[in-house]
């Protein structure tokens, strides 16, 4: 079904239009009237309650596919559909139903002044408009219409269609409307947009006109590849967005040019460390050689986030993409992305050398890895904020001031847990590959903008303290649990929800490192306390880092894949040290067993 809407200043024109046409009558209305004349004056006296609005009138047309029929009744129930979903329920209207073309269509007239003087918003109409008619649709079993936002998107080119199927990774093209999409859910600015889509890599180069006051050009560039927003199609366009709801203002939204501006001075608009598929070369009649190219002038390289490790590094065949830390020795690695010459790094698993030398790959991008970097944007938007609490959603409009709410998110976590050394854990969730990095807490807020990118990828990020400390870490908690710990002096120092309805929970019993084997057994005891058994609820070493995408969730639209924080108290639990005092006795009895036997084994056989 197709709504078309416009809105003018007279009602005698549209009232002639749909009662005199043939074939029409009315099918419903809340007025008295039953000629133009009479109807006219009844919508003219509730408009003299805002006699200085320009465009009072509101014309609707809703038309069914051809083939589709439906009874005056269904209209009626279709028409007051909409009418409450876009807020017209307290409205003058009237429902008029034509049979003069191959499909089936009403026409709804409404007087935009509502019976109390007030005047019905219509912001966003069009955008609210189209999300109605998708669920009118599906409630009335109609023929279902492609959304305009997909239909203003450019199609694949053949290349990109073959060359998907034959590698299984899309093309830059379609990441990148993937990706905008998910930026431009429930966003209202240019400030925010450009901000969520920084967020997973994706750099915005803008073209300004009249001293900044208009938008008249918009580029993308993700992983060294510059695409124009008409080469993504109209809905990518400034206008377009425009149309969407994200819009452009000088005053709010130029400092966000202005960083886009700087970012993309002097940038390569190639990929620097990955080969071109033939379907991105076809979009840019180019071949699929490997580039490798770097800027003209200083050798810099593209397509990173400002703040990610090896951002400001050339471009060098195997280079690492490596920072000394400022504050420790030279050699002490930071971050890096691919190459060899690693220094501070552990690989593990599948495919993976114990001596580091193989990094994960800069370019593992597929379809899933974009869906969870779209997810993410949509989490940074708040669009499914139900709890303050919650790093990574918001209530109401967001304001153009950047904020970095991975960085947020893990710094709270980090902090309540108390300690200054981690190490942090990138796992390929498809492959099970599997990197270490050992860093300090500053350091670990220092790679955000790096471990963004990766999870974005379809990397899941993961923490534990490096080395001896005094917690515990309890996983596959319900909210029943966190209750139950609380009740019984065991209050967590963080807890963050991985899960719909599922918590990881890190239990504070010291404030001075305990061993091991004490650790393993404070959280044995308190897992079976809680009636929960098995490596899932007691026996992780690591946890979800806030901030980053759950990789292991299976998404459905009820689930929320973001690893938000839910609490980040940072306290000793207060029946800690009468635990431990209990657990001690068995670590006493242990130690003097282990003594009897080095004694008996000292002594050797008796004769």
């Amino acid at each position: 079904m197709i709504a078309k809407a416009v809105k003018g200043r007279g009602f005698r024109g549209a009232l002639d239009y749909d009662l005199n046409k043939e074939q029409g009558r009315v099918i419903d209305t809340n007025m008295s009237g039953t000629t133009a004349r009479e109807l006219a004056k009844e919508l003219g006296e509730v408009r003299k309650l805002r006699p200085k609005l320009g465009k009072a009138v509101l014309h609707v047309s809703l038309s069914a596919a051809p083939g589709e029929h439906l009874s005056d009744e269904q209209w009626q129930q279709v028409a007051q559909r909409y009418l409450h979903g876009m807020g017209l329920e307290n409205n003058q209207y009237l429902v008029t139903r034509h049979m003069d073309t191959e499909h089936e269509h009403i026409h709804l007239l409404v007087n935009r002044v509502r019976f109390d003087g007030g005047v019905t918003s219509d912001s966003h109409d069009y955008r609210r408009q189209e999300t109605l008619m998708r669920a009118i649709e599906r409630e009335f079993d109609l023929q279902r219409v492609t959304p305009s936002v997909a239909a203003q998107r450019h199609a694949l080119t053949k290349g990109e269609i073959e060359e998907g199927l034959r590698t299984g990774v899309p093309s830059t093209r379609q990441r990148l409307q993937q990706l905008c999409d998910g930026a431009a859910a429930h966003c209202h600015s240019f400030s925010e947009y450009a901000e969520r889509l920084a967020a997973v890599g994706v750099e915005l180069v803008p073209v300004t006109q009249l001293e900044g006051r208009k938008m008249s050009g918009l580029s993308y560039r993700l992983d060294g590849v510059m695409m124009k927003g008409s080469d993504l199609g109209k809905g990518y366009s400034p206008m377009g967005l425009a149309k969407r709801g994200v819009s452009y203002d000088k005053e709010r939204d130029g400092a966000a040019v202005g960083r886009c501006l700087e970012r993309g001075a002097g940038g390569s608009a190639e990929p620097t460390n990955r080969e071109l598929a033939s379907g991105e070369a076809d979009q840019r009649g180019r071949t699929g050689d490997a580039v490798g190219a770097a800027r003209t002038g200083d050798g810099g390289v593209d397509g990173r986030d400002e703040g990610e490790p090896g951002a400001d590094r050339a471009a060098q065949p195997g280079a690492g993409r490596a920072i000394p830390d400022a504050g420790r020795d030279g050699d002490h690695v930071v971050a890096q992305r691919d190459g060899s010459g690693r220094e501070g790094s552990r690989t593990t698993g599948p495919g993976g050398a114990a001596d580091g030398s193989e990094s994960l790959p800069d370019s593992a991008v597929d379809g899933n890895g974009d869906r969870a970097a779209r997810e993410r944007i949509l989490a940074l938007a708040g669009a499914s904020a139900d709890g303050p609490e919650h790093a990574g959603r918001e209530g109401g409009r967001r304001t153009a001031a950047a904020r970095d709410r991975s960085a947020e998110a893990a710094q709270r976590q980090i902090t309540a847990m108390g300690v200054d050394h981690f190490v942090v854990t990138l796992v390929d969730a498809k492959q099970g590959k599997q990197e270490e990095r050992r860093w300090r807490k500053a350091e670990v807020i220092k790679s955000v903008a790096w471990l963004k990118r990766m999870n974005a990828r379809g990397y899941d990020v993961w923490i534990r303290p490096d080395g001896e400390h005094g917690l515990v870490l309890l996983g596959g908690l319900k909210k029943d649990d966190l209750r139950t710990l609380r009740e019984r002096g065991f209050a967590p120092a963080t807890v963050v929800e991985t899960g719909r309805d599922e918590y990881q929970a890190w239990v504070k019993l010291s404030q001075r490192p305990l061993d091991a084997p004490l650790r393993g057994r404070a959280a044995e005891g308190l897992a079976q306390g809680l009636g929960r058994h098995g490596a899932k609820a007691i026996s992780r070493t690591d946890g979800r880092l806030a901030g980053f995408t759950n990789q292991q969730v299976q998404r459905r639209r009820e689930q929320h894949p973001y690893v938000l924080v839910e609490e980040c108290g940072g306290r000793l639990a207060p029946s800690a040290a009468t635990y431990l005092t209990r657990l001690q006795p068995d670590d006493n009895k242990a130690l003097e067993t282990n003594r009897d036997r080095q004694r008996n084994r000292s002594l050797g056989p008796q004769r």
